[in-house]
């Protein structure tokens, strides 16, 4: 993001403003890869900024106030031994990104080493004999160790280029024009060597040594003028651009627009970064709720392979039901005691087939425990049903989910907030803004999800805020308690009376009824749920209710 040229005019902005300026403070923020360098002039306090993320980096100087930081972390002091230091000299080194701010304090003198190297970028901080006292990245230095910059590129600084160096370096070359400029001038990146062919009317691979000398002038005269641009460092403009956000001290001609003017170069560069790294943070979140939603499809298809699978294994309860009616037709054959019983099968093939019974239990009483099993069965096929139905649903609306956050994900993640929050991992959600839910979410036997408001507000907030209208609302009648809300896999979805009445007892458990033995619960659909105008938390009037009689239970 920054050259070499971009320091140059750091470096002079700086001279200009923290000259003579006293070194305040100093904070790091580990998380955030970004730290501050305090100064104090007689106008105001200057920050200087090193950002070394991966996502955006540059060093800038801007106003302590507009210094933006989204984040609870406490920042880390350091360098403290030249707090209160007054600058006394700002200098470039050998025209690369590195430049030292050298302080004074009571006959003291200290260097702060500016490494503006990108996600590799440091402060160091020397005493006056240039040993290493402290390192920002906790860089492993030994004691006494004087510091030494890394070498300088062998390039030709384009402030001091002639065109017989340009004359020399492009007869030699055989390499296009482009990247012979890149890979043998200081400070111009692609983007500046790209505008400068543009401004010389060159074309991109043109060989550089088949330039004639008329056209070697203009290109000399091209590389000066875009170099000499970053001398007015008050100068600014930020570009979104293809390849990354840019900062640059003059309108570019390559981007085909104007660009953002800002009140520096500083400012420009500021807001690059801040900006580049809300577009990669946003990308990052959206891979996430993405990777989320995928893997909550996969798990409902899991889920619906295994209810299946269940489905199939539980259709032997029409078995029992046989065997009872069996064993009542032969009563009088069957002795008392008998470990089985070897009957014919008059419901099916004719032919004799094998019941085991209970020695310890009659024969009518033996009739009766198949009777159970085959009731039993009968439930849990109808239970497992349901989950099948509600299973379907749930994937059917998890698709339709994903389509809308990949198409139009800003507002997809608001309008699926609730539904998000049950499945983004607990890891991603300290890395994505994710409100506070103000219910806990319940699964009932068949698989429908329920929330039960926490308190007071917390119930207004589940009701009004993710409830939809035509989902279910539960409470205990003339009782205080929770909110609860039956959410719906569809619009089209009809609870039935067991997923009512195993609702309404998980109402009656967060109430202050629990201990009763029986508790009146009401329902109605949400839209039929209005707050009252200055009404308590929680308070709220309710059309078109139901009642149902239940004893409290726990959720499972």
């Amino acid at each position: 993001m920054q050259t070499a040229l971009h320091i140059h005019s750091l470096v002079a902005e700086l001279k200009a403003n923290i000259i003579g300026a006293s070194f305040k403070e100093a904070e790091f923020y580990k998380k955030q890869r970004e730290a501050y360098l305090h100064f104090k002039n007689d106008k105001a306090t200057l920050a200087l900024g090193l950002v070394y993320h991966p996502q955006a980096f540059g060093a800038f100087m801007i106003p302590r106030g507009k210094v933006q930081m989204e984040t609870s972390e406490k920042p880390w002091p350091f360098f403290q031994p030249a707090l209160e230091g007054v600058v006394v000299e700002v200098a470039q080194y050998d025209f690369d990104r590195i430049f030292r701010i050298i302080l004074e304090k009571e006959g003291e003198r200290f260097t702060i080493v500016v490494e503006a190297i990108g996600p590799n970028g440091n402060f160091w901080l020397l005493d006056a004999n240039d040993k290493i006292m402290a390192t920002l990245r906790n860089k492993k230095f030994e004691p006494g160790e004087v510091y030494t910059p890394p070498p300088a590129p062998d390039k030709l600084n384009p402030r001091e280029l002639e065109l017989r160096h340009l004359i020399e370096l492009f007869r030699r070359s055989d390499q296009s024009v482009e990247n012979t400029i890149r890979k043998n001038i200081l400070g111009l990146d692609k983007v500046l060597t790209d505008e400068i062919l543009e401004r010389a009317g060159m074309e991109h691979g043109e060989a550089a040594c088949a330039l004639k000398d008329e056209q070697l002038e203009v290109l000399e005269g091209k590389i000066k003028r875009i170099s000499g641009f970053f001398d007015d460092y008050s100068s600014g403009y930020f570009f979104a651009h293809e390849t990354g956000n840019l900062a640059y001290p003059f309108k570019l001609r390559i981007c085909g627009e104007e660009g953002v003017k800002c009140k520096s170069l500083s400012f420009a560069v500021y807001t690059a970064i801040r900006t580049r790294r809300a577009e990669r943070s946003e990308a990052s979140q959206m891979q996430t709720v993405i990777t989320a939603v995928e893997r909550h499809i996969k798990k409902l298809m899991r889920k619906i392979r295994k209810v299946e699978e269940d489905f199939e294994s539980a259709g032997n309860f029409e078995q029992y039901r046989k065997y009872a009616e069996l064993i009542q037709i032969y009563i009088p054959k069957i002795e008392k005691g008998s470990d089985y019983a070897e009957l014919i099968d008059v419901y099916g093939s004719g032919k004799p087939i094998v019941i085991e019974l209970d020695p310890s239990l009659s024969p009518a009483q033996n009739a009766e425990v198949y009777f159970k099993k085959y009731r039993k069965g009968k439930d849990a096929l109808d239970l497992l049903k349901r989950r099948l139905e509600i299973a379907k649903r749930e994937l059917e609306a998890a698709q339709v989910m994903y389509t809308e956050i990949e198409t139009s994900y800003n507002e997809a993640v608001l309008k699926y907030e609730a539904e998000l929050a049950g499945i983004i991992p607990a890891a991603a959600e300290r890395r994505i803004p994710v409100v506070r839910l103000p219910y806990k979410d319940y699964t009932l036997s068949s698989g429908v999800t329920i929330f039960v408001g926490r308190d007071g507000a917390d119930n207004d907030s589940t009701t009004f805020g993710y409830a939809k209208p035509y989902e279910l609302w539960f409470h205990t009648s003339q009782c205080p308690g929770s909110h609860v809300v039956m959410k719906f896999p569809d619009k089209n979805f009809v609870p039935s009376k067991g997923e009512i009445a195993e609702t309404a007892a998980i109402a009656a458990y967060h109430s202050k009824a629990r201990n009763s033995k029986t508790v009146p619960v009401i329902y109605t659909q949400k839209k039929y749920v209005r707050k009252p105008r200055k009404a308590k938390p929680g308070l709220v009037t309710v059309e078109r209710e139901k009642l149902v009689m239940v004893e409290p239970k726990a959720p499972e």
